[in-house]
């Protein structure tokens, strides 16, 4: 993958992402659990308006096609719109706090693609926002794999159930729209059952297909915190075009009410200055 760093690069999204009508939408606890987005993005209750918005893209690569592609952007404004009427019924700015990119994610023992994992804070409602985005078929990676579902697990800890508000924007001109939503672990062609741990995104990033790209699939709770996992993210090929039908999991970020615990060295930091607060005191008493 070529990468491209930049600094401090703002974008307009193209023209292409046209006005639309969406907004983060809680997920069902009981039937139906299976909310289904549109590809019509006046009509898509998922999509998060963003073509008169501005982004800060901090990574993008060119890919085989010579097109360039963002992979990390640490802000997005977006808008969102009722279904009904289209009009603004909120706006507010992603702002990253943090993410990770786990390279050559594998099914039946065969790198496959990357997957990048975000953590934001929305402006809109101070709450968290976790991203997903899925690269498929990069070079040196098998080619003919087709992801059909995402999934983010971490949403119950300890007897509580978080909330999950699923939603979707573009990155680039490129991207796979989402398809449809689930509080379920259950992938493609498999029957929806609750999960209070689970969020399914279904959709169908595909090389073959021209589709190797997704969307930046969302995810806001009402966790206080955030913390690593290890099979936080799983993915699954529901072997339509004749490939294994197979799971598999990657670490990843997830929502904890529990605050994290500093690192050692943060400990040091804190006593040392201590330490020279208390060095300061004394000497102002000598004087």
């Amino acid at each position: 993958m070529k990468l491209v760093h930049v600094a401090v690069a703002t974008v307009l999204v193209g023209a292409s992402l046209g006005a639309a009508a969406g907004d983060f939408v809680e997920l069902n606890k009981s039937f139906p659990l299976r909310l289904s987005a549109s590809n019509n993005q006046l009509t898509d209750i998922y999509y998060l308006e963003t073509n008169i918005t501005m982004m800060t893209i901090t990574e993008s690569f060119q890919d085989v096609r010579n097109r360039n592609i963002p992979l990390i952007a640490s802000s997005i404004t977006y808008n969102a719109r009722s279904t009904d009427t289209l009009a603004v019924t909120g706006s507010g700015t992603l702002s990253l706090l943090e993410y990770r990119l786990n390279e050559d994610v594998q099914l039946a023992g065969q790198a496959i693609g990357d997957i990048y994992d975000f953590v934001y804070r929305d402006s809109r409602d101070n709450k968290l926002v976790f991203g997903t985005r899925v690269l498929l078929g990069l070079p040196g990676q098998q080619q003919n794999a087709e992801l059909n579902n995402v999934f983010r697990y971490g949403f119950e800890e300890d007897g509580t159930t978080f909330d999950a508000a699923a939603a979707w924007l573009f990155l680039s001109n490129f991207d796979l729209r989402l398809y449809s939503a689930a509080r379920s672990d259950q992938g493609l062609k498999q029957m929806d059952v609750f999960d209070p741990d689970a969020v399914s995104f279904q959709s169908d990033i595909n090389l073959s297909e021209g589709n190797p790209y997704s969307g930046l699939y969302l995810i806001k709770t009402n966790a206080t915190y955030y913390t690593y996992a290890d099979n936080a993210i799983g993915y699954f090929q529901a072997g339509e075009e004749s490939q294994p039908v197979v799971k598999a999991f990657t670490g990843g970020f997830i929502p904890t009410n529990t605050a994290p615990i500093p690192e050692p060295s943060t400990y040091a930091m804190l006593l040392a200055g201590l330490g020279m607060i208390g060095v300061i005191a004394r000497r102002r008493m000598r004087a």
